[in-house]
Parts: C-alpha cells; structure tokens; sequence
C-alpha cells in the first residue's frame, strides 16, 4: 500500500516536472526564433509557455475525460470540463500564436486572480506587438 501512495504522488509530480522543462525548452526555442524574424520586438517567452502549458493542460484535461468516460465514471461535471479544456486549448493556441483573441480569452479561463493580474499587464505590454507574427 506505501508503494501506491509514493507512485501516487511521485509519479504525478515527475509528469509535471517533465511538462514543464518541456514547455520552458520549447518557448526559449521559439522565442529565439522570433527574436531573428522580428529583432526589435519584446521578449514573448512567457506567452509561448503559456501557451504550450495550456495546450498540454487541455490535452490532459481532454485525456482524462475520455478516460473517465471509458471506465464507466462518468460525474455530472465531466461535461463541463471537456468543454472548459476544449476552450482552455483553443485560446492556449491563440496566445502561442500571438493573436489578441487568445489572451482574451485565455486570461479568464486561467482562473487563478494572481495570474490575471501579471497576464494582464504582460498582455497589455505587447497589445501593439500581438497579432503582427505567428
């Protein structure tokens, strides 16, 4: 029973960790891209992680509603969260894109006031830069 309950929150945790090196090399990547395609603008290393992290969330989130579906648990809510994840995925998409709509979007549906403020300000500060470049 230990070995459940060690693989239960270390196997969960390493995931998360893998994700994220995994979103942090891919938008330190795609940020030097865009640095030698459009050298005079800002930094967008923040949005290409958010945007990545959100796709592998949605991905997830999508996943685990099929799972659950597919083992016969299926709660009065496991609609509501394919929906939430489909759009979460769709709007991560649009602020890995750099597109306005994406942030609009995807700055509520984080759900967490700490990042509504700092995203919103990272936002605001590349509203002139956003939607010029994919």
């Amino acid at each position: 029973m230990d070995d459940l309950i060690v693989a239960g929150v270390a196997v969960p945790f390493i995931v998360a960790v893998v994700c994220i090196a995994v979103c942090l090399f891919f938008s330190q990547k795609r940020d030097a891209q865009l640095s030698v395609r459009l050298p005079g603008t800002m930094s967008y290393k923040w949005g290409y992680f958010l945007g990545y992290s959100g796709l592998m969330t949605a991905v997830a989130g999508i996943a685990g509603g099929i799972a659950m579906t597919r083992i016969g648990f299926y709660p009065d809510w496991a609609p509501f969260v394919m929906v939430y994840a489909v759009a979460f995925g769709i709007a991560s998409y649009g602020v890995l894109t750099r597109r306005r709509w994406g942030w609009i979007v995807h700055i509520p549906l984080s759900m967490n006031m700490g990042l509504w403020a700092f995203n919103s300000v990272y936002f605001f500060n590349r509203w002139k830069e956003l939607g010029t470049d994919s």
